[in-house]
């Protein structure tokens, strides 16, 4: 679970729970920073309304939706938000934080890989690979330089293109630890000659990313894995 969440000119510290915005203190009630923290961890997500006051108060019956609009409102006014944005309802369902977008060196790393896989959308359907992402819950942001990072996962990513097999079974999944965050990609095809990975390793070597690359034999056919470890700094989530 973050310890810091970031959005957009927010800063939140769990540990001490308090809550900055353009490096000015916000004074939040308990109840508002709840529903703050629960929002933040839901961003791009239609959260009903029902199910944000069990969440946050602990109570399924003894509240109704105007107690959630009375400090949706209070907490909107102390962060300057209007009813038009950030954080939108949804009428007759409830209501979305959408993502920030990223800001300089920070990764969003769930959109990313999404936003990866659509741009090879073409490719990974002719091929007919089934794609499978299982990502950490609330992994947003790893703060590295964003625009290598991409490069290191466009250059796995087009491995995995170029030696996947038609119909192949491509699975992409991470784990955050306190000291890194572990990216794998699993895929049935052959492994690539290492010499053909130098550029992803030589651009991880400026982000201090360790590349770990191998296959195996399975009945299915040879299994090919990519793992990357980010190292990351407490402060980092």
């Amino acid at each position: 679970m973050q310890k810091v969440i970031h959005y957009a000119d927010l800063f939140i510290d769990t540990d001490s729970r308090q809550t900055m915005q353009s490096g000015n203190p916000v004074q939040l009630t308990d109840t508002e920073y709840r529903l703050l923290v629960y929002l933040l961890r839901h961003q791009g997500v239609v959260c009903r309304r029902d199910t944000i006051i069990e969440d946050v108060w602990g109570e399924r019956f003894l509240y109704d939706t105007g107690t959630l609009d009375v400090h949706l409102s209070s907490l909107r006014h102390k962060l300057g938000w209007t009813k038009e944005g950030p954080l939108r309802t949804v009428r007759g369902v409830g209501l979305i934080l959408p993502h920030e977008s990223p800001a300089s060196g920070i990764v969003k790393i769930d959109l990313f890989l999404r936003e990866l896989l659509m741009c090879h959308e073409d490719v990974l359907r002719r091929k007919d690979i089934r794609c499978y992402l299982r990502l950490t819950p609330f992994v947003y942001e790893i703060l590295v330089d964003e625009a290598i990072l991409r490069q290191v996962f466009s250059s796995v990513f087009a491995l995995f293109l170029k030696y996947a097999p038609d119909g192949a079974r491509w699975e992409i999944s991470s784990q955050l630890t306190v000291r890194a965050y572990t990216l794998t990609f699993t895929s049935t095809g052959t492994c690539p000659d290492f010499a053909e990975i130098a550029s992803a390793r030589q651009q991880a070597a400026f982000l201090g990313i360790p590349i770990r690359m191998g296959n195996k034999h399975s009945a299915d056919g040879d299994i090919m894995g990519v793992e990357l470890n980010i190292p990351m700094d407490d402060g980092d989530f």
